[in-house]
């Protein structure tokens, strides 16, 4: 029978190191986030491609900030290489035409809808039409019919459906890692190449910010989203839930670390077990020993029979081979049955 894998392929978790708007509009940082998300293991860098027209109007009281986080095309470009020059995928939060088409014209390999424009029909169809094929699509405070909307929007796209939200950090107990199950149970039946993502905003500081990734694969996430950031001393934008390259380091080690132990089941009545484990079964299978003699021709019952070790090397180890059937021979008390 074909190997069903339980939540990923290749046993490979992906992870994404979210600067979001922590490059602070500065193209030196931008750069270093680059190298530093690379240096940490990380499978791939977002950052917020942010125009402030495309996010508020010149009166909202973060139009200022929203401007200062624009950079130049060029710079976008070099970012872009210097990611494909690391091995690295190039991700980037989209919000309106402008940064669309040039997440498009540098070849991102995915964009990403905040949550914020998860009933956004505009932005949707905009992306739906793009060359990029996969959309993350941010679910944090999202409803389930807005989701299912969305999807059918980016039917033809391959989504990653991601949980989770910033919360400066998020409590712990407002993470509800359970939800990741049934989003899959749900939208994979309208949507068969979804897969779940988790975005992870605990505090850095707490001896659970390892953990949280760990039990989200457990529960079917096949993409983990973390924040990364260059100090946290230099407290920059979304610092309170970020870690720094090397405890990313940490943590990436630490996340596929645990998705090995995940592994792959069928539906064998040996779940697809290892060699390993074939060898374990084999090693304490204990023989099948009489409890009280067995005169030939009587129906040996596994009321008579017990587990035992003895020095037997052709002895059955299976009850269930012996059960019902018709003694061929006396066999005595307390003695292995043979084959």
């Amino acid at each position: 029978m074909e190997l069903v894998e339980l939540n990923m392929k290749n046993n490979k978790i992906k992870i994404i190191a979210e600067i979001a708007q922590g490059f602070e509009g500065n193209s030196i940082y931008s750069e270093l986030f680059v190298k530093a998300a690379a240096a940490s293991g990380a499978d791939a860098v977002k950052f917020q491609l942010v125009y402030a027209d495309e996010l508020a109007t010149p009166d909202y009281k973060y139009y200022n900030l929203f401007k200062s986080l624009e950079m130049p095309e060029e710079v976008w470009e070099k970012i872009s290489n210097l990611a494909i020059e690391n091995n690295l995928a190039l991700h980037l939060d989209i919000f309106g035409e402008k940064s669309i088409q040039l997440a498009e014209k540098i070849g991102v390999e995915a964009v990403k809808i905040h949550g914020t424009d998860i009933a956004n029909k505009r932005l949707l169809n905009m992306v739906a039409n793009t060359k990029i094929q996969q959309v993350i699509l941010g679910a944090g405070g999202a409803f389930q019919n807005e989701i299912l909307v969305a999807l059918d929007i980016l039917k033809n796209k391959e989504v990653i459906l991601l949980f989770g939200f910033q919360s400066y950090p998020t409590a712990n107990s407002d993470n509800h890692i359970n939800r990741i199950k049934l989003a899959r149970d749900i939208f994979s039946k309208s949507h068969a190449s979804l897969k779940i993502g988790f975005a992870d905003h605990v505090n850095p500081e707490t001896n659970i910010h390892l953990g949280l990734g760990a039990m989200a694969i457990g529960f079917g996430a096949e993409v983990l989203e973390k924040h990364l950031t260059l100090a946290k001393n230099m407290k920059m934008e979304d610092h309170e839930s970020a870690l720094n390259p090397d405890e990313f380091l940490e943590y990436v080690n630490f996340i596929h670390n645990c998705s090995t132990a995940i592994g792959f089941v069928n539906n064998d009545a040996d779940f697809g077990m290892s060699e390993s484990e074939f060898g374990y079964r084999k090693m304490i299978r204990r023989h099948v020993v009489t409890i009280d003699p067995i005169c030939q021709g009587n129906v040996i019952s596994s009321d008579n029979l017990a587990l035992k070790r003895t020095s037997s090397t052709q002895a059955l180890t299976e009850i269930s081979e012996v059960e019902g059937k018709i003694a061929t021979k006396r066999i005595s008390s307390n003695s292995p049955v043979e084959f």
